[in-house]
C-alpha cells in the first residue's frame, strides 16, 4: 500500500490468458482502492527510507535496490543503539532568517542538530519542531547544541518562520541561537538538499520531503540520524553521548 502511493490492490493469481497463437483470451485487471492518502503514504515511505539511508538499517543498502524499512523497537531494559560511526558531513554556507551568513564549518566545537523543514508545512514539520523543543528541554545542563534548519521551500521569508513558531511552538520554544536557513537562493538550497540526500517533492498543496534530524559532533562528523516523529529519550541519549566523546 505505502509503495503504491496509498492504493491497495487485491491479490491476483492469473493476470491474463492467451491461446496457442498468442491471442488474448481472457484478461483480469484488478481494481484498486485508496487505503491511505497519497500524501500520508509518501511521508511514511520517506520516514522508512531514512532508516536505511542514514539510520539504524544501513546494512540493507547491500541489497542494491531502493529499500524502506523499520528498525526494531526497543523494549524496556534494552540498551539504546550507539551513535553511528563518524561520517563526513557535507559542508554548506547559507543565509538565515535575519540575513546572516551561516556555515556548517563555523559550528566546529559544538554539537549541531540539522534538520530540513518548510515553515508553512502542516504535516510533519510542526511535529519535528515540537519534538526538537522537547529534546532540548531534556538535555543535561551544559549541553546546548546549535540548531540549524534548512528550508525545503525556496522563497520563504522571516515572516513565515515567525508564523511557524507562533503557531506550533506557542507553549514551548527552541533554545536561543537557532538559525532557519532560507537562502541566499533556490540553487544554494537545492545543492544542500542534494548533498544531504534530502528528497523534496513539491505538490499543489504542500511540499513532501524527508523529515530527519541529523546529529553532528563537535569535529564536524555526522554521527546519527533520526526520522520524525523523534524518539525523544533516544535522541537526548545520542546527543549526550556525542557531546561527551
Amino acid at each position: 500500500v505505502l509503495a503504491n502511493e496509498g492504493t491497495w490492490m487485491p491479490p491476483t493469481t492469473i493476470r491474463y490468458i492467451t491461446n496457442a497463437q498468442g491471442q488474448l483470451v481472457e484478461e483480469h485487471v484488478p481494481q484498486g482502492r485508496e487505503a491511505v492518502s497519497p500524501e500520508i503514504a509518501y511521508v511514511v515511505t520517506q520516514m522508512l527510507r531514512g532508516v536505511v539511508e542514514r539510520g539504524t538499517g544501513q546494512a540493507a543498502k547491500a541489497l542494491g535496490r531502493p529499500v524502506a524499512a523499520n528498525s526494531a523497537s526497543l523494549q524496556p531494559g534494552q540498551p539504546r543503539p550507539a551513535p553511528l560511526t563518524r561520517q563526513s558531513a557535507p559542508p554548506f554556507t547559507l543565509v538565515d532568517q535575519n540575513g546572516a551568513t551561516v556555515s556548517l564549518a563555523a559550528q566546529r566545537g559544538r554539537v549541531v542538530l540539522l534538520t530540513f523543514m518548510d515553515p508553512v508545512c502542516t504535516a510533519l514539520c510542526p511535529v519535528m519542531g515540537r519534538d526538537i523543543a522537547a529534546v532540548e528541554q531534556k538535555l543535561p545542563r551544559g549541553i546546548r547544541p546549535e540548531l540549524l534548519v534548512v528550508s525545503v521551500a525556496p522563497g520563504r521569508t522571516k515572516a513565515d518562520v515567525e508564523h511557524f513558531l507562533s503557531s506550533n511552538l506557542a507553549s514551548t520554544s527552541w533554545l536561543s541561537g537557532w538559525h532557519w536557513l532560507l537562502g541566499p537562493n533556490a540553487a544554494s538550497l537545492q545543492l544542500t538538499w542534494l548533498h544531504w540526500h534530502i528528497e523534496v517533492d513539491p505538490t499543489p498543496t504542500d511540499i513532501n520531503h524527508d523529515e530527519l534530524l541529523d546529529v553532528i559532533d563537535p569535529h564536524g562528523y555526522l554521527r546519527v540520524t533520526f526520522p520524525a516523529p523523534l524518539p525523544v529519550d533516544d535522541v537526548v541519549s545520542a546527543i549526550t553521548t556525542v557531546a561527551r566523546t
